[in-house]
């Protein structure tokens, strides 16, 4: 998955603004922070995984992220910007009493950058760099997690949050830019049976709601933001190798308070297919590694919502890259 509506909503598509510091000498340095970061996460988390409690130290102390590595054609900002870019973002949590079952809440750091092979601020920094939070999960306690409460089923990965994270954007021509950032809202991930060969279904949804005090360029940009992302696809179910392979249709929408930025304020549709094989829920399987997933996909801007876009902006993007699950970041 991209995140694409997730990554216009908090402005780090700034097409106005760009800070050029070498493209050939740093651009090696970009992916490598990337792929270690990518590597480094993803195999401190399988030493930190424990059978039958997930990822973590103990069930009160939890490990998730989501990560995605990948190529982008234009990023629906220049026709050729081919670039390479990797995106992750984890949460080292703490479940306060009476417990994560009976009720979902406490205190999380967070660790989340993004970095490309081209040397747009916007594409390369420490988002979370790192972060400090506190969440609460207002539908999780014990009787809304029974399989028969609809209430749960439907509402349990609500997430109410506030943190405060340290920004990094790398590159000494980038020192400027603002280095602390607020940000408080709800948001609601859910994934269904993204890697089960048994459904002919999936779907991946990411809706949020919040308010953020900086982004890349602005130490005030202080703006309210609604997005929403959804991936949805079918399968031959029990169908051996065959199963892995599914087509499926996207829609990426994000609205600012910022109207004047038409990259923020956008609807875009899609679709591509996607290599997810069966994974697995016993002991024996990867019980850190909880979605996976080998994409290629075509998306356009169906719409934007406030302002006209200058006419060499391209209205498209092909991205093609592997995107990842641990822990349990989709509830």
């Amino acid at each position: 998955m991209s995140f694409e509506s997730l990554r216009s909503a908090t402005c780090l598509k700034t097409y106005q603004t760009s800070a050029h510091y070498g493209r050939r000498g740093k651009t090696f340095q970009m992916l490598r922070r990337t792929l270690v970061a990518l590597l480094w996460c993803s195999g401190a988390s399988n030493l930190l995984a424990q059978s039958g409690s997930g990822v973590g130290f103990a069930p009160d102390v939890t490990l998730a992220g989501n990560f995605d590595l990948g190529y982008r054609q234009t990023q629906l900002f220049e026709p050729h910007h081919n670039a390479v870019v990797g995106q992750w973002d984890t949460r080292a949590e703490v479940w306060l009493p009476p417990s994560r079952k009976k009720f979902s809440w406490g205190p999380y750091l967070r660790v989340g950058g993004i970095g490309a092979s081209e040397t747009e601020a916007w594409e390369n920094g420490w988002l979370g760099g790192p972060g400090v939070g506190f969440q609460v999960y207002p539908f999780s306690t014990s009787t809304l997690r029974k399989p028969e409460s609809i209430v749960g089923n439907i509402l349990g990965p609500l997430r109410i949050f506030g943190e405060y994270n340290r920004l990094d954007y790398w590159g000494k021509d980038n020192s400027w830019r603002p280095h602390k950032q607020i940000r408080f809202g709800a948001e609601y991930w859910r994934a269904r049976y993204v890697n089960d060969a048994r459904k002919f279904w999936w779907a991946e949804i990411w809706s949020g709601v919040s308010w953020q005090s900086a982004n890349e360029f602005a130490p005030h940009y202080d703006t309210g933001i609604l997005a929403n992302e959804i991936r949805a696809g079918v399968r031959v179910p029990e169908a051996g190798l065959l199963s892995a392979f599914t087509p499926y249709l996207s829609l990426e929408s994000s609205l600012t308070d910022n109207k004047a930025y038409y990259w923020e304020n956008k609807l875009v549709t899609g679709g591509g297919i996607r290599f997810a094989p069966a994974l697995g829920t016993s002991a024996g399987n990867s019980m850190w590694l909880n979605r996976f997933a080998i994409y290629a996909e075509y998306v356009r801007v169906a719409s934007y919502y406030r302002q006209s876009v200058p006419p060499d902006i391209p209205d498209h993007d092909v991205r093609v890259g592997i995107t990842f699950s641990i822990g349990q970041w989709y509830r």
